[in-house]
């Protein structure tokens, strides 16, 4: 999911770096259609990345029946 979220972005920015012209595109003030799409792949790379880490922390595995207690207790490896 992470990789096909920063896919796009990341063709679109590809695909405008192959133009000059259309990366020079003024949007506001001196901010340019290039630098808008940069800024905009970067916050969807950041905010991907918090939501898998976030995802895959809450989504933890449980616990084997190997713990310490059970290895000083005579339990198996």
């Amino acid at each position: 999911m992470l990789v096909t979220v920063n896919a796009v972005p990341l063709a679109v920015g590809v695909l405008l770096s192959c133009s000059t012209t259309l990366g020079e595109i003024s949007v506001y003030g001196r901010l340019t259609l290039g630098m808008a799409w940069a800024l905009t792949q970067l916050v969807v790379l950041v905010g991907g990345t918090w939501w898998h880490e976030n995802r895959a922390a809450s989504s933890f595995e449980p616990t084997s029946a190997t713990t310490a207690t059970s290895r000083s207790a005579g339990g198996a490896w």
